[in-house]
């Protein structure tokens, strides 16, 4: 079960580490502001929907990157420093530690978001028009939600892994990709689609393109819709999450290897 006290204490012990070390700056803000602005430029001359693409996948690659890399580096730096198992033998699950970090670093890739909508505004002279500017915040916030839910998934598995920077450098782009933010689901080819369907960020990145865009309903479920696959997708990722980390813990425990490196 998800200890919520735990949650917040892991989040407010990540946001500290994130301002104590300044390491963490280049792979949370920079690198993906680096990343938009770069599609910003390739593709300023079109023009239109193409540069809120770009915007939007900036937006979504950010609290992806973030939240992949706090599932992942996180645990291997609790493993390396020698801390994972006072953590694992503590009363609260390792699960609710695991949210919160992911919580907080969804939170600093959704600023980097927002930076990237300000950039794109008074830099490049892009005019960012929300059709619904409060469905967009909504859509928004659960994305960065469902975003940390399936961070938790592939956090489990970094639990009995040292290969935690392998597997994040291997995961972040394909999710990129198969969500849908940047690119459209209808140029991926045919035998994509039933990954993408199941990756609760693809709903997410829908309902804030209908929000964005006037007329847009690419998979014609409606905003709502979106949200409401949105929810159950992520409503399902968690419940596997918490299950495979009960799983995982206790055949840690058992192997009595967790603080090999």
């Amino acid at each position: 079960m998800i200890n919520l006290r735990a949650v917040k204490a892991a989040l407010k012990q990540q946001a500290t580490h994130f301002f104590v070390d300044p390491q963490w700056v280049i792979p949370s803000i920079i690198a993906p502001f680096i990343f938009t602005t770069v599609t910003l430029f390739l593709f300023s001359h079109t023009g239109g929907d193409l540069l809120l693409y770009a915007i939007l996948g900036g937006g979504v690659l950010g609290m992806w990157g973030n939240t992949i890399q706090s599932s992942s580096w996180s645990i291997g730096y609790d493993r390396m420093n020698g801390t994972l198992e006072a953590i694992m033998v503590t009363p609260t699950s390792l699960s609710s530690v695991v949210l919160g970090r992911c919580l907080w670093n969804s939170f600093i890739g959704l600023l980097n978001a927002l930076a990237v909508f300000l950039v794109a505004q008074f830099a490049f002279g892009i005019d960012v028009t929300l059709r619904d500017p409060a469905g967009f915040i909504i859509a928004l916030v659960l994305t960065l939600i469902s975003l940390s839910v399936l961070g938790m998934v592939f956090g489990a598995f970094y639990v009995v892994t040292r290969a935690s920077s392998a597997l994040f450098q291997m995961l972040e782009f394909p999710v990129y990709v198969l969500s849908g933010a940047v690119y459209s689901l209808a140029i991926l080819p045919e035998w994509t689609r039933p990954f993408s369907y199941v990756i609760p960020a693809t709903w997410g990145a829908e309902a804030l393109k209908i929000a964005t865009f006037t007329g847009y309903d690419s998979l014609g479920i409606g905003y709502w819709g979106a949200l409401a696959i949105l929810a159950f997708t992520t409503v399902i990722f968690l419940a596997l999450s918490l299950r495979l980390f009960t799983y995982l813990e206790e055949k840690a425990k058992v192997s009595g290897t967790l603080v090999r490196y």
